[in-house]
């Protein structure tokens, strides 16, 4: 998981995760994170999370935004990377987990069974490191493998996924044999043996 650590004049003010596929950020109400102060535009730039990281975009604000000082439109965030808008500092930090897979770990098989819709029945075996399942502009999640565990990311869409019953949303959530992944009304099976 990542976040930003807010800093203004020196001092830390909060912390904030980023726990969606899009973090607002400006000085007005609505955004999800808020900055008071008159050198941050309204609506000054957001931080978009997808499959291949997250990325820092300037909003056409007035004062502009850099990263480790230099002016920026669009930006891959790097562990350590500091977000500078007017007097603000935000360390973009990324939270490890540290799963490694085991070199000699014996590959179980997983596999996505559709439960409903056109395609009711059928399987699909997850043997690529990601695989992408959705419709894009509607839903699209990927599938990362990472040894016997697998992790489900919200990739674009209009909303978020289910897994079973429950919303996610940009963070990673790793699936477990039985899960159930609602995509927009089409329920599949996780299935690991």
């Amino acid at each position: 998981m990542a976040k930003v650590v807010v800093v203004f004049n020196g001092q830390v003010q909060k912390e904030q995760s980023i726990d969606r596929a899009r973090l607002n950020i400006g000085r007005r109400p609505g955004n999800e994170l808020i900055l008071d102060h008159l050198a941050v535009s309204g609506r000054h730039a957001a931080i978009d999370t997808t499959s291949e990281g997250s990325f820092i975009l300037d909003l056409g604000s007035t004062n502009g935004t850099s990263v480790n000082g230099q002016p920026i439109k669009k930006h891959l965030l790097q562990n350590g990377d500091v977000i500078e808008m007017g007097k603000y500092q935000l360390k973009f930090v990324l939270e490890d987990d540290n799963y490694v897979a085991a070199p000699d770990e014996t590959l179980k098989v997983a596999r996505i069974k559709v439960l409903t819709g056109t395609n009711a029945g059928k399987e699909m075996i997850l043997f690529k490191p990601i695989t992408s399942l959705g419709s894009p502009g509607i839903l699209v999640v990927s599938i990362t493998r990472e040894g016997n565990r697998f992790k489900i990311v919200f990739v674009e869409g209009k909303m978020f996924p289910k897994i079973n019953d429950q919303s996610i949303d940009a963070r990673p959530s790793i699936l477990q044999h039985g899960d159930v992944i609602d995509l927009s009304g089409t329920k599949m099976e996780f299935q690991l043996s």
